[in-house]
């Protein structure tokens, strides 16, 4: 029997997305392998080792950064290589070729990683001798480009017709990032919790926006093999900037409390229940959005009535706490600020849906 932390550690949660990605890695690997056993190369193995680099980047555009790398290192290797060979045929020692061939090209490598397999094609081509007696020197290196080539072609071309779906994880993202917001919005009006807990949760969404905006520029570039329907679902790339602005007026909120530390003191009974009533006002929809917002499309009409009938209530509420808060002009204004930012991003979500 397994020790249980192993169970946990073994367990496999696939998705849709990883599906796709065992689907791409072992379409890419059968097609470089059949490409290259076609064209007759003696190695096959190199063209499935170049597949496996590349079609494995988590994003397209690292697929397509890394293939080119991989074609364009081997192509450096090779020529190093093969300019070395000529000197070798003219007597100069294998060894010492090699030493002065592989200088520049692991300063190459030390300025762009990537690039590192114009060293081990060099490898290839100066120490491993040609299989097969009176073949050329030339050969090997011409054929360690072509199963490279192959490699990276194959594993492209699977990259571009099962994309990652890039679009999917900003979903995931923003639907985190309204829900993280949420929190701290609702921990703030509360003051509940301490400072530590609020800064986890405003860095927790300050990645996940940051993982938003590479998802959405991903997605991009994935919309030209994978059209996106512009749908309720497909307005992330207009609802990012409000959440953004979101993030900035939840922190305002944050400062403003922190500026006025004897706030809590001044506020009666009345208010501070108020003042729950809009947190958990703001928690409820947050939660909403994020349901509207994540990748699940089968109960989004739903989820988009409950954003707004949830968002009526936060508005009466904050309205209630504004009216007991009078002599207040700091707290009311940060209020009326986070209700238009959930505002706008229910209307973003509602109009989108219905165009």
């Amino acid at each position: 029997m397994l020790p249980q932390a192993v169970h946990k550690t073994i367990n496999l949660n696939l998705g849709p997305g990883e599906y796709r990605r065992i689907a791409r890695t072992l379409a890419a690997c059968a097609l470089s392998y059949g490409a290259a056993r076609l064209a007759g190369l003696p190695d096959l193995y190199w063209a499935v080792i170049t597949t496996l680099i590349v079609v494995t980047q988590p994003s397209l555009n690292q697929a397509l950064n890394t293939g080119r790398d991989q074609i364009v290192g081997a192509v450096i290797g090779a020529l190093t290589g093969g300019i070395g060979l000529v000197a070798i045929l003219y007597g100069a020692p294998r060894l010492l070729v090699f030493a002065i061939a592989l200088v520049p090209l692991a300063a190459i490598a030390a300025l762009r990683p990537t690039m590192r397999l114009a060293c081990t094609t060099l490898v290839v081509v100066v120490l491993i001798p040609g299989s097969g007696t009176g073949a050329s020197p030339f050969e090997r290196p011409i054929d360690r480009v072509l199963e490279i080539f192959i490699g990276a072609a194959a594993a492209i071309m699977v990259a571009l017709l099962l994309p990652n779906r890039a679009i999917n994880a900003a979903h995931e993202r923003a639907s985190e990032i309204v829900l993280t917001l949420g929190e701290l919005i609702g921990s703030c009006l509360k003051q509940s919790g301490d400072a530590t807990d609020r800064e986890r949760l405003q860095r927790q969404s300050a990645s996940a926006e940051k993982a938003l905006d590479e998802a959405i520029t991903e997605a991009g570039r994935e919309h030209v093999i994978v059209p996106l329907q512009r749908t309720s679902a497909d307005v992330i790339d207009t609802v990012a900037p409000l959440l953004t602005r979101l993030h900035r007026d939840a922190l305002f909120l944050g400062q403003a409390f922190a500026a006025n530390s004897p706030l809590n003191g001044r506020l009666s009974a009345s208010t501070r229940q108020a003042l729950d009533a809009v947190s958990d006002a703001f928690v409820e929809v947050s939660k909403a959005l994020a349901a509207t917002l994540g990748t699940h499309r089968g109960r989004r009409d739903e989820n988009i009535r409950h954003a707004r009938a949830s968002f009526k209530i936060l508005k009466v509420a904050t309205g209630r706490a504004c009216e007991s808060m009078r002599h207040d002009t700091v707290l009311p204004f940060v209020l009326d600020l986070l209700v238009q930012d959930f505002a706008d991003i229910v209307a973003t979500l509602d109009t989108g849906g219905r165009s």
